[in-house]
C-alpha cells in the first residue's frame, strides 16, 4: 500500500459570461422562441429592446463576438447550443440532432440574419475562465471581451 504524505490540491475552473445588448429584431426573436422546446444554457431577461445574460454559475461561452457581424453567431451558440452557420448545410437539418424548434429558431435567424445584425445597437460582452488550485501555476484565466455602439463608432474586441 502506498501513502502520499505531501499536499495535495484539485484543480478546479470556472467560467462566466455577461452580456447586455440592445437589439429590437434580436430580443423579439429570443422572446418568440423563450417558451420553445430548446434546450436552453442559462436564463435571459428581454426588457423592451435590452437582453441581459449574467451567469457565473460555469456556463461555457463557445463563441465570442470579434465584431458585429459574429454577435448573433455566438449569441444562438451561447444560449441554444446550435451553429447558424449549420443551415447552410445540405445535410440541413435532417442530420442533426436539434429539436425542431431549436431548426426553426436557426431557420429564422438565417433567414434574417442582415436585418437582426442591422438591428444591434450596442453589445458588452464579457467572458471569462478562470483556472487554480494546480502547485506549479499562479492562478490562471482568460477574459474576453466586444464592446459595440453603434451611435459611438465603437467596435473593439480585447483578451486578457
Amino acid at each position: 500500500m502506498k501513502i502520499r504524505t505531501d499536499f495535495v490540491t484539485n484543480s478546479s475552473s470556472s467560467s462566466f459570461a455577461v452580456i447586455h445588448m440592445e437589439s429590437r429584431e434580436i430580443a423579439r426573436l429570443l422572446e418568440k422562441y423563450r417558451n420553445a422546446d430548446i434546450p436552453w444554457t442559462t436564463d435571459f431577461t428581454v426588457e423592451g429592446d435590452r437582453i441581459h445574460i449574467e451567469n457565473s454559475d460555469d456556463l461555457f461561452c463557445p463563441k465570442v463576438p470579434k465584431n458585429v457581424g459574429d454577435v448573433l453567431d455566438a449569441l444562438l451558440a451561447l444560449l441554444a447550443e446550435v451553429e447558424l452557420d449549420d443551415t447552410g448545410m445540405s445535410d440541413f437539418p435532417e442530420g442533426y440532432v436539434y429539436h425542431q424548434d431549436q431548426i426553426a429558431l436557426l431557420q429564422e435567424a438565417a433567414a434574417n440574419r442582415q436585418k437582426l445584425t442591422d438591428s444591434i445597437q450596442t453589445v458588452d460582452w464579457l467572458t471569462g475562465i478562470a483556472d487554480w488550485g494546480n502547485e506549479d501555476e499562479d492562478d490562471e484565466g482568460e477574459t474576453f471581451q466586444y464592446c459595440y455602439d453603434r451611435k459611438k463608432g465603437i467596435s473593439q474586441y480585447s483578451m486578457d
